[in-house]
């Protein structure tokens, strides 16, 4: 049975009653989609809501969430791949939902974050009123080495450091392409090159 709980109606209409700037979402629309378990495969239309961290997904014309925990093997919609994984968060563990960005002998992860900002009331005069706004934070991005632990990527010197082979290679590369841990493009660029090397 999956893990759900039901999207109430009042849920729906308090999000509708004011007007907010930008989404919680990766993207609005229900796209087809796979949540795949130990044993078996379930196709249901799905989104991922990034501000709350969970799947919404719709079945019997009901709109239903899936949290991220560890009975679900990943979840596939679109051109992305959720896996949920447990990390730390002030202090406490939970599990979350992870974008894989590639995979190899390094698996590559983005957390993903929207920040929500309340209204804010400008001047009487000048009509500065800011609407509230769901806004886009940058993505963390975190690794694994085979099956071991996920880490968070703060550094390309540490993540060179903490990579078993390869690590003048890797050094050579970084400096020569120039590799920032907080670029998506780069950073998936990196980790591709160290999965090719034999």
């Amino acid at each position: 049975m999956l893990c759900v709980s039901a999207i109430t109606q009042a849920q729906v209409m308090a999000s509708n009653s004011v007007a907010i700037n930008g989404s919680p979402y990766l993207d609005d629309t229900y796209v087809s989609g796979v949540i795949t378990y130990a044993n078996r495969n379930h196709n249901v239309p799905m989104r991922y809501n990034i501000f709350q961290d969970l799947i919404e997904y719709q079945q019997g014309g009901k709109a239903l969430v899936l949290d991220p925990n560890a009975t679900i093997k990943k979840v596939s919609f679109g051109s992305s791949t959720f896996v949920p994984l447990p990390y730390e968060a002030n202090g406490k563990s939970k599990f979350g939902y992870f974008a894989v960005l590639d995979s190899g002998k390094v698996t590559l992860f983005a957390r993903k974050k929207i920040v929500f900002l309340a209204a804010k009331k400008g001047g009487a005069l000048d009509g500065s009123d800011q609407p509230a706004e769901y806004k886009k934070s940058a993505d963390t991005f975190y690794y694994k080495l085979g099956d071991g632990q996920l880490q968070e990527v703060e550094n390309i010197k540490s993540l060179i450091a903490s990579l078993p082979d390869k690590q003048e290679e890797l050094t050579a590369f970084a400096k020569k392409e120039k590799i920032s841990p907080r670029k998506e493009k780069e950073i998936i660029q990196f980790v591709q090159y160290y999965n090719s090397l034999q």
